[in-house]
């Protein structure tokens, strides 16, 4: 099972369901109205593994799907999502971590410029990575690497944000950071 949380409008779970049909994909937003039309298209033409949920990264250790996904996917997180990925938010981390059965791996794709405002990080860099780490850790998510990302892997994950965002070369391009976890046990 492949999860994608913060799935926003839900084109890259689709288009995931469709080139992986026998995993089940599921995509969750805590905004129904941004996915409302992946999930209707899902439901009139499919494909028919994909499925959406509405639900905040807080509450999926509470979920039903708790233990059970061999990947989770986390593209181009903004508020107490990217405050989860990156430690800041442990409630949010939490509840990613817990939808992890053992073994399975957590990939984030993230972009933090000190012009974005987030509050208790300036950017996202080399930097950030030990405060990442302990925080993945304390989770129970060991970080297996952070790299910057490339523009074949902004492609890959599907991402409509993440191809706005102005990544990959050039001047205004914005700085994409490639996390990469397993949960321990």
């Amino acid at each position: 099972m492949i999860v994608d949380v913060g799935t926003g409008d839900g084109r890259a779970v689709l288009d995931r369901a469709a080139r992986e049909p026998t995993a089940l994909v599921i995509g969750i937003d805590a905004v129904a109205s941004a996915m409302a039309d992946a999930s209707r298209r899902a439901d009139r033409r499919g494909p028919p593994n994909a499925v959406f949920l509405v639900a905040g990264a807080e509450s999926l250790g509470r979920s039903p799907l708790a233990g059970t996904a061999g990947l989770v996917t986390v593209s181009f997180p903004w508020g107490s999502l990217l405050g989860g990925v990156t430690g800041l938010d442990t409630a949010a981390l939490d509840g990613l971590a817990a939808l992890l059965a053992p073994g399975g791996r957590l990939e984030v794709l993230a972009s933090v410029e000190p012009e974005d405002g987030v509050a208790g990080l300036a950017c996202l860099d080399r930097s950030t990575e030990p405060t990442i780490r302990a925080a993945w850790a304390r989770a129970g998510i060991r970080l297996m690497r952070m790299r910057p990302a490339t523009a074949a892997d902004v492609w890959a994950s599907g991402s409509s944000w993440g191809r706005r965002l102005g990544t990959g070369t050039g001047r205004a391009a914005r700085r994409v950071w490639r996390l990469e976890g397993c949960r321990l046990g």
